[in-house]
């Protein structure tokens, strides 16, 4: 896998922006079923089951916060702070890779798990393991929580476009665009979809591009320009 490849899925500006979102809608998200729980914890015979489902929850959301950890790590001797180091970058994104693949594979089918496997698949890509990341992918982009699986598709469109597979990409950027979720808005998706495909289909990606320029959104319009201007200098 070449550099360029590596460079764009590892910070491609879309995929690090739904990132952040889906860590914020996280803890979002353990709040709205703590309260939506109390309901059920108040029948009698459901406050063991209850207390169970918590606790899973809460162990759940603790192995991957200790997986995340290793992203952390300093790579030299000895970190200056006492925390976790590692020699080498290839040790680290080891480490890093196995602590995922652990938490994917002890809660799979979980929302932890999950997240867990999409971080795994963007590490395998970052060490030019592509196959094994696409195949990744694939799986977090049919995770049963749309959130997830949004984030997941867009990854792995990014990734087919960067391998210049628009034809492959194309499908789940529409998909998107059709469905947006709360990690991956609509303008998200369309901006993507018109960089994927602005060499087949330049005038659909014009279209896209001018018509997000006119939205009263700051953010959008400044990223329709920035696509439309590298469109039209190539």
């Amino acid at each position: 896998m070449d550099k360029q490849l590596r460079e764009q899925i590892k910070h491609d500006k879309f995929v690090e922006e739904v990132t952040h979102t889906v860590d914020y809608l996280a803890h979002h998200q353990a709040q709205v079923k703590k309260y939506g729980g109390i309901v059920a914890a108040l029948l009698v015979l459901g406050v063991g089951a209850y207390a169970f489902m918590n606790y899973q929850a809460s162990k759940r959301q603790e192995d991957l916060r200790q997986a995340s950890l290793v992203l952390d790590a300093f790579v030299g001797p000895q970190s200056p702070t006492g925390g976790q180091a590692f020699p080498t970058q290839a040790e680290k994104d080891a480490a890093a890779l196995k602590a995922f693949s652990d938490v994917a594979a002890r809660h799979n089918g979980s929302r932890e798990g999950d997240l867990a496997r999409y971080s795994a698949s963007t590490i395998l890509c970052d060490t030019g393991k592509v196959t094994e990341c696409e195949a990744g992918l694939k799986q977090v982009a049919a995770s049963s929580d749309k959130n997830i699986a949004s984030l997941g598709k867009l990854s792995l469109a990014t990734l087919y476009v960067a391998q210049k597979k628009v034809d492959q990409a194309e499908p789940l950027l529409r998909d998107l665009v059709a469905n947006p979720t709360t990690v991956v808005s609509k303008e998200q998706a369309q901006i993507s979809l018109a960089k994927a495909i602005y060499k087949t289909k330049r005038q659909e990606a014009e279209i896209i591009l001018k018509s997000l320029q006119a939205l009263d959104r700051p953010a959008v319009t400044r990223a329709a320009v920035s696509v439309l201007g590298e469109m039209m200098n190539q």
